[in-house]
C-alpha cells in the first residue's frame, strides 16, 4: 500500500464517501465501494465500524483491481483508514452483521 504524504492532510477536503448497512447478510456479499469514483481521487482517511454481531471481511485496493490482505473486523471493532491510499473497499460476509464506512 502507498503511504500518504502529510501534506495531503493540510488542505481541507470537501468531498467524502459514507455508507451504512444495518443488516449485512450473505445475499449482500460481496459488495465493493469505488471510493475514487465518488471523490475523484483516492481516499486518504476514514474508518470502518462493525456495528453488528458477526465478523466482516474487509479488503482494500489502491488501484481498483488488486485487493490486499483480508482484514477481519469483529463485533464493535473500528478499523482506521488514516494514511492509506483507498481506491476501493470490498466487504465480504462472514456472519450476519452491520457496518458504517466513512472515507475522505
Amino acid at each position: 500500500m502507498t503511504i500518504i504524504n502529510q501534506s495531503q492532510y493540510d488542505t481541507p477536503k470537501t468531498n467524502y464517501f459514507s455508507t451504512t448497512d444495518t443488516s449485512f447478510v450473505s445475499g449482500d456479499s460481496p459488495v465493493t465501494f469505488n471510493i475514487n469514483s465518488t471523490l475523484l481521487r483516492n481516499g486518504i482517511d476514514g474508518h470502518i465500524i462493525n456495528d453488528g454481531l458477526g465478523n466482516i471481511q474487509i479488503n482494500i485496493s489502491e488501484d481498483g483491481n488488486t485487493f490486499l490482505n483480508d482484514i477481519i473486523l469483529k463485533k464493535n471493532e473500528i478499523f482506521n483508514l488514516r494514511a492509506l491510499s483507498i481506491h476501493s473497499i470490498k466487504f465480504t460476509w462472514i456472519a450476519d452483521s452491520a457496518y458504517r464506512l466513512f472515507v475522505v
